[in-house]
């Protein structure tokens, strides 16, 4: 019996070791157009071995066949491949990460957003004070300027709340008060 418990022993750890072996794998990175991506960055999740594509976008890592491997590029999206997906077809394209911007044109007779702001506003005929002619002087415009400015202000002010509510706080206040009072008991 002991024979067999130590034969078996040594032949799981002999199929353990096996299982350890890592490969060396070689592939290649290539953009939409087919043309080789240097300076990718490849990491491996599981062993953290790190690896760069070289000017012909060729790179070399050692994995596990059950190992991922993430690439990632500035100018592209980063992608996360099999080992698996690696041995069947070692060439990977990557996706650009291109931005679409739309066409400016500048010209000298462009108006910029605040004359187009100032027009908007000389074709509005409308002024909260009141007008010359009136009756009111300076003084009393301002004196209307300043208490609208302050029936605004004491609206923005009363909206605002003093008291620091939370639900969290009140049931954690309430569960304070009960521990205290099972442990009085």
């Amino acid at each position: 019996m002991k024979h067999l418990l130590l034969a078996t022993l040594l032949l799981s750890g002999l199929c353990s070791l096996a299982q350890e072996k890592r490969m060396t794998i070689q592939g290649k990175i290539v953009d939409a157009r087919g043309n080789p991506v240097p300076d990718v960055y490849i990491i491996n999740l599981v062993s953290n071995e790190k690896d760069i594509t070289l000017n012909n976008g060729v790179f070399t890592i050692k994995i596990f066949p059950t190992d991922s491997l993430i690439l990632s590029h500035i100018s592209y999206f980063r992608k996360v491949v099999t080992a698996n997906a690696l041995l069947l077809n070692p060439v990977v394209t990557l996706e650009s990460e291109s931005i679409n911007v739309e066409e400016v044109t500048v010209s000298p007779e462009q108006k910029t957003d605040a004359d187009n702001a100032f027009e908007n506003i000389e074709q509005i005929d409308w002024d909260p004070r009141p007008k010359v002619g009136d009756g009111f002087s300076e003084a009393d415009r301002v004196s209307q300027t300043m208490k609208e400015n302050n029936r605004l202000l004491r609206t923005e002010a009363a909206s605002v709340s003093l008291l620091k509510f939370s639900v969290g706080d009140m049931l954690a206040k309430w569960k304070k008060k009960r521990q205290r009072r099972k442990s009085r008991r």
